[in-house]
């Protein structure tokens, strides 16, 4: 089994109520979506947790072992938190990671791959995946699983895996990335 659901029916209006009334934070960094062979492409996303934004110099300084910090958007967008916190407990996470939110349109695809060779998803070795709107098909290795709104699923994301909005609107997913132990 390579999905587990972590939570269900978690509240998502707050949210998206907060990402309607700050539009300008989507696309402030797209390094990540335009680098050369990047499978990200089709998403825009908001950085809400991660290395300082002074430290991000080129692609290779992302693969270094680092500390993440909150940028602008974990203040604009307070119903984070509650979630955020619950999830690190839920989980009995011992440190944050990164959050990152990405929108990805409907028909388009994460194209497959692999977050493995890099220091922050070894270290960080929890990433939970959070739908706040839409749905979209999550297939790592074979198996395939449908991301709802409301719910929240793990997987290992060291293994090949790619994402497909096969809805009709926006799929919106917040990714928290968690440090967990035995």
């Amino acid at each position: 089994m390579r999905f587990v659901q972590v939570a269900a029916g978690v509240e998502t209006l707050p949210l998206q109520l907060e990402l309607a009334r700050n539009a300008e934070l989507w696309d402030q960094r797209p390094d990540r979506r335009l680098y050369p062979g990047t499978p990200h492409s089709a998403m825009r996303d908001i950085t809400v947790r991660y290395m300082p934004a002074a430290d991000l110099t080129d692609l290779e300084v992302r693969r270094r072992e680092h500390r993440n910090t909150f940028w602008p958007a974990w203040y604009a967008l307070p119903a984070l938190r509650p979630v955020v916190f619950g999830l690190m407990a839920r989980v009995q996470a011992v440190e944050l990671g990164s959050i990152l939110i990405t929108k990805l349109p409907p028909g388009k695809q994460i194209d497959p791959h692999t977050d493995a060779g890099n220091w922050a998803p070894e270290f960080y070795n929890t990433k939970v995946h959070w739908t706040v709107q839409g749905r979209a098909q999550v297939s790592c290795q074979d198996e395939t699983c449908e991301f709802a709104a409301g719910t929240v699923w793990t997987f290992d994301n060291l293994l090949m895996h790619d994402i497909t909005n096969n809805g009709d609107e926006d799929r919106v997913c917040v990714i928290i990335s968690l440090r967990c132990e035995s």
